[in-house]
């Protein structure tokens, strides 16, 4: 069975991630961000699965999230499968081990679980933070089909903005969190 997540411990995490903030106003204050909206979610969620499969690439694998998954209670981990496809119920279990990890941060080490990933956002299924690191952006998880991206500089803000724009998602800087 094929792992596509390595689970990290919080200390590696830190050491590899540097825009990570507990609460969407601690980002949205200490970090120069925009918003991607998506009008709908059909054609936002193909565009958003687009875009983060190339931020992967061009981040050369540097790539990591958070899911809790393990932080909810049982009646909530059913409720969880009983929200997912059946298509994304066998990727869960095909290629995810949450198990032996009682952690939330995982390294993503390939673009083949983007699409799974996007989906548990854009359907407001389970909300997952994605974190790259070779050229920084995190994209936090799902408002609304908004997806508030962070960054350190303002060449890396400009850089993710003009190929956000490529991929034909709106963009804004309104913060309605």
């Amino acid at each position: 069975m094929n792992k596509l997540l390595i689970p990290i411990s919080d200390d590696n995490f830190k050491a590899k991630v540097n825009i990570r903030f507990n609460n969407i106003l601690d980002g949205l204050y200490s970090f120069k961000n925009f918003t991607l909206a998506a009008s709908d979610i059909y054609d936002g969620e193909n565009k958003l699965i687009k875009l983060i499969e190339y931020i992967f690439e061009i981040n050369d694998s540097n790539a990591y999230i958070d899911f809790y998954i393990n932080k909810i209670s049982p009646e909530d981990k059913n409720k969880f499968f009983d929200l997912l496809s059946d298509e994304d119920r066998d990727i869960f279990t095909s290629h995810l081990n949450f198990d032996e990890h009682t952690g939330v941060f995982f390294r993503l080490v390939d673009k083949e679980l983007i699409p799974f990933l996007v989906r548990l956002n854009t359907r407001e299924v389970f909300f997952v933070t994605f974190y790259f690191t070779n050229k920084p952006i995190t994209i936090w998880g799902n408002y609304n089909l908004k997806f508030p991206c962070f960054f350190n500089t303002q060449e890396d803000f400009e850089f993710y903005y003009n190929i956000s724009k490529s991929f034909g998602l709106l963009i804004s800087s309104d913060s309605e969190y």
